[in-house]
């Protein structure tokens, strides 16, 4: 995939970012590919027709249509009663971003990684929105630059609270002398 260009405005300044091609598990931990062959050549996945026709799955593509068969209008999208817009994919405008404590990490949940050529900023947490395609809901997004490289990571901002390493519970902290109502500590020989 050839690098996409994204535009970021943080504090009133433009930058332009250069969008790599996302990490994926491939990438990861690598892949196997099962490949079927016969007399030497490679085979691929199609549809055999009643007809005795066979379809190549490159052959096949999707649309939305109407009971007459004619193309369908865009659906409308709602969610509770109202109407929502579709907001145009982050690669054809300006994205906002606002700085954001190192902590922030700890509570996002990433589902996409994407590596970016960010030169011109600052090493830091950046925190903003993002859509690949056009879409109703825009993602949560983070911005992580480092010294060696800077990433895109999309996913959702979960509101957790980050705790101490030390938790007290009540159950443990108890009074002294403090016994069940029965007035007898627990026996657990007796189950």
């Amino acid at each position: 995939m050839a690098a996409k260009s994204l535009k970021f405005n943080l504090a009133g300044k433009e930058f332009v970012a250069e969008l790599q091609s996302k990490v994926g598990k491939d990438d990861l931990y690598g892949r196997v590919e099962h490949i079927v062959e016969q007399g030497g050549k490679r085979m691929e996945r199609g549809w055999l027709l009643p007809d005795g026709a066979t379809l190549r799955k490159s052959q096949v593509s999707t649309t939305s249509v109407d009971p007459e068969g004619s193309p369908a209008d865009t659906p409308e999208i709602q969610s509770a009663g109202q109407k929502l817009e579709l907001r145009p994919s982050s690669f054809d405008g300006i994205e906002a971003l606002e700085p954001v404590p190192l902590e922030t990490l700890a509570r996002f949940v990433s589902t996409d990684v994407y590596p970016l050529n960010a030169e011109t900023l600052a090493p830091g947490l950046y925190r903003g929105t993002f859509n690949y395609r056009k879409s109703a809901r825009p993602r949560d997004a983070l911005l992580l630059v480092r010294d060696d490289g800077a990433f895109l990571l999309v996913g959702q901002l979960k509101a957790c609270p980050i705790l101490e390493r030390t938790v007290a519970y009540q159950f443990f902290d108890a009074p002294a002398g403090a016994t069940d109502e029965a007035g007898d500590p627990l026996d657990f020989s007796m189950m």
